[in-house]
């Protein structure tokens, strides 16, 4: 089974959703319903927030637009702190200071991708993390090539390479045509199962789990 993760670095469900199907995987395995092996990940970049300025803008004045408050407060965020918890994860939004602009991120995780293809999720992984726990800067090139040198011998090509546009029209590509106009993402994340189911937004594992077994009706646009 193929199964395409539509993400972005600085979405705070995306990453939530990418342990939970880890973890629904894990346990379907372990059960004899799933073979090792079996599920095909397919990471594709989903730029959320293409508005936000290339260098990056004020993390709690975009989230306080975005809430329609005057005093958004990071432990307002209980539902995904619940989620994240079940997850395994952890967010610490009060040490985040900078909303990214994440086609870097994205550029990046690409160029990685093509050196050494089993990279890019434990790549993610540690950008979500950097991000949403340590607080980094993600919208900073210089960051994310730390992050990306435990992967790849030599990141400064790739720095060149995103700094001259490299893999920006594959983003776009993976953002439009496929996200926005073959499967008409409505929330971010989105997961799609095989071409033929897709779910978005806030994730359950039961869903996951429903859809990973063949359980759901396709409601993805064209589905076969």
């Amino acid at each position: 089974m193929k199964v395409e993760i539509f993400y972005d670095i600085s979405c705070t469900w995306c990453r939530v959703a990418k342990a939970n199907l880890h973890k629904v995987v894990d346990e379907l395995i372990e059960a004899g319903k799933l073979k090792e092996g079996e599920v095909e990940y397919v990471f594709c970049g989903y730029e959320l927030h293409p508005e936000v300025p290339v260098e990056g803008g004020d993390y709690k004045a975009i989230k306080i637009a975005d809430d329609d408050t005057d005093d958004w407060k990071p432990e307002k965020n209980t539902p995904i702190h619940r989620a994240a918890k079940r997850a395994g994860l952890n967010f610490d939004f009060d040490r985040i200071t900078v909303m990214p602009n994440t086609m870097k991120a994205h550029q990046l995780l690409y160029l990685v991708r093509d050196i050494n293809p089993d990279a890019v999720e434990p790549l993610l992984g540690d950008m979500q993390q950097a991000y949403f726990e340590d607080g980094l800067n993600v919208n900073d090139l210089d960051v994310l090539c730390a992050l990306a040198k435990k992967y790849v011998n030599d990141v400064y090509p790739l720095k060149q390479k995103v700094l001259a546009g490299e893999k920006i029209d594959e983003v776009k590509y993976s953002t439009e045509t496929l996200g926005d106009d073959k499967y008409d993402l409505q929330l971010c994340p989105m997961l799609v199962f095989d071409e033929k189911v897709k779910l978005e937004g806030m994730i359950s594992t039961v869903h996951i789990k429903k859809a990973l077994l063949g359980e759901l009706e396709p409601n993805c646009p064209n589905a076969k």
